[in-house]
């Protein structure tokens, strides 16, 4: 009886041990496990990230972004904006294109508001040293990693069982890409947008491991380009 005893212990202890190999196997496999550091400059409460918009390449008011919070890599960023010295068509757009776009996708963390001529915009978002996670379709976690290679692709699955696709189309390993007085490394990711969406038809944006999100260009189905340059100066 000893005998079975001790037997079963040291089974159990190997089943016990396989089990966790494997579970930690499929966690490091898993896409959307996004791991690294969570304080980091780049997610340091109260910085402030300026934002320059061009609309099919005519300059517009620019806006600052603010870090309200970061609990553990979640961190979420508010941005009020006074609309009065934008375009009428560029105020009309907000009020009607980014509603129709919450309702496609459906995201969390998101919230968006238009009162009189106040815009008012926060969002959450993980952001490590090793890249960012949106939770902006179906609040399912959307992740992008800055070692990833040309040809990666990003996926996530949506509530009617559609798969979007992320792919990184261009990582040179140089500094060539212009950021206010030099040059940074990037990755180009590009997301064709489904022949349904109301909006979008393709949205263009590169990321870097020190600056996080530096560049966004939303094509739109209106012939509308939107292009926003990032500049986190509390991280220079």
């Amino acid at each position: 009886m000893k005998y079975i005893h001790h037997h079963f212990v040291r089974l159990s202890i190997i089943l016990g041990l396989f089990i966790s190999l494997l579970a930690s196997g499929c966690k490091k496999n898993d896409p959307n496990v996004l791991t690294g550091d969570t304080n980091i400059p780049l997610t340091q409460k109260d910085s402030v990230t300026n934002v320059y918009f061009t609309v099919n390449g005519s300059s517009l008011p620019g806006t600052t972004v603010k870090i309200i919070s970061n609990d553990n890599g979640m961190v979420t960023y508010g941005a009020t904006t006074d609309l009065s010295s934008y375009p009428d068509s560029i105020k009309t757009a907000l009020a009607t294109m980014v509603p129709q776009m919450i309702s496609y996708y459906n995201p969390q963390h998101v919230t968006f508001n238009i009162n009189g001529t106040i815009l008012t915009i926060r969002i959450s978002i993980k952001v490590t040293s090793e890249g960012m996670q949106n939770y902006f379709v179906d609040g399912q976690p959307w992740t992008v990693r800055y070692a990833d290679g040309i040809g990666t692709n990003y996926t996530v699955k949506r509530a009617n069982g559609n798969i979007l696709t992320a792919t990184v189309t261009e990582k040179t390993g140089v500094d060539d890409w212009p950021y206010g007085f030099y040059y940074i490394k990037t990755s180009k990711i590009e997301y064709n947008a489904p022949s349904d969406d109301p909006v979008l038809s393709k949205v263009t944006y590169r990321v870097n491991h020190k600056f996080g999100l530096v560049y966004l260009k939303a094509e739109g189905k209106n012939g509308k380009v939107l292009e926003l340059s990032l500049f986190p100066y509390y991280v220079m």
